[in-house]
């Protein structure tokens, strides 16, 4: 008897923080390098009493990559508290966007898109140990100034079918997030991270296995190299008449090695609720026309940061940026739709987005 052939089906999941000179939900600056703990308030470290209060300039992002990828903008979409407990989120959850993301579906390339949501990021969990992982670390801590960087989470559909492909589209994805200018899109600092949700099935049939989940990917070898180990993985567990796991893995890529980090969650683990002090985020025209003009252009106030001055990623130029152009019903991708004049948009922070 042959042996089974079977084709990879993979997802990728990827976070980019966006370009803006301060966070998400505070007015706390953005810099990459500087030292630990010194861009921090009660907002992003989830004090009590303090509200957050929406980067206008994250959300005009946000509605560029939505438009240049093709997708449907949301009427109204909704924040929402991911709730899980790890040392480098001191509220006890995420602001996230769950079940009304700010677009949905769309494509680049071969590969359809999901969804893309606005969140924020953790901050930065340090391990003292010689691989820098927290296995075999006698300590760590953590440096909250990245709490609170705004993200985008870009969700592609199940349409990827081997690690090169991965790989190839990962590139093309970074090389329009860099001529839109919304995030600098540097792997080694982590303005952009990769998760692969990886399942081998029989070729030619239309199921889905059992997937696993690959975490921050933060180089195109390291995707490459991890997916193709997984894949190789599933092969021979299936092979040998074992079933797949649903689990979440670390790859190593000096030594090629897997190991299981914890079981895959489920949405319901995360007993998401709407986030109480924001209401829902209404696009004005106006936001709509700003955006597209920008991503029509690939002319985003950070201007891609072709020169940087010290350690940080962030500039400044966007305080003084202001549309050259509107985008107009006839050049939108998706057909712009018109807004609701009685809907009650979300409170939004422009001074220092």
């Amino acid at each position: 008897m042959s042996a089974t052939a079977y084709e990879p089906v993979i997802g990728l999941e990827i976070h980019v923080q966006l370009a803006t000179v301060t966070k998400m939900f505070c007015g706390c600056e953005l810099s990459f390098g500087d030292e630990p703990n010194v861009h921090t308030c009660a907002v992003c470290l989830g004090l009590p009493g303090a509200l957050p209060v929406l980067n206008g300039r994250a959300v005009e992002y946000g509605l560029m990559i939505g438009l240049a990828l093709g997708c449907e903008i949301a009427d109204r979409s909704l924040f929402h508290r991911k709730n899980y407990f790890y040392p480098d989120l001191p509220k006890g959850y995420q602001i996230s966007q769950y079940d009304v993301p700010l677009c949905r579906g769309g494509s680049l390339g071969d590969v359809r898109i999901h969804r893309v949501h606005l969140e924020e990021d953790a901050a930065k969990l340090n391990h003292i140990s010689s691989s820098g992982r927290i296995h075999g670390s006698d300590r760590s801590w953590v440096d909250f100034n990245r709490g609170g960087t705004p993200l985008v989470e870009i969700v592609t559909e199940p349409d990827i079918r081997s690690a090169e492909h991965a790989r190839e589209w990962l590139n093309l994805l970074r090389s329009t997030l860099r001529v839109l200018g919304v995030s600098d899109v540097d792997m080694s600092q982590g303005s952009l991270r990769c998760d692969a949700n990886v399942s081998i099935r029989p070729a030619g049939t239309a199921g889905l296995g059992t997937k696993t989940e690959l975490k921050n990917m933060n180089s195109f070898r390291f995707l490459h190299d991890g997916v193709l180990a997984e894949i190789e993985r599933q092969t021979a567990l299936l092979g040998a008449g074992e079933e797949v796991v649903q689990e979440t893995l670390h790859f190593d890529p000096a030594s090629g090695r897997l190991t299981p980090l914890r079981s895959k969650e489920e949405a319901h683990d995360y007993r998401y609720l709407p986030e109480p002090d924001l209401v829902p985020l209404v696009a004005t025209q106006e936001m709509l026309e700003r955006s597209g003009s920008s991503a029509s252009s690939g002319s985003a106030p950070s201007a891609l940061m072709s020169s940087r001055s010290g350690p940080s990623r962030r500039t400044s130029s966007s305080r003084r940026w202001r549309p050259t152009a509107a985008w107009t019903r006839s050049r939108s991708p998706t057909g712009c739709r018109s807004w609701s004049s009685g809907s009650v948009p979300t409170p939004i922070r422009r001074a220092r987005g």
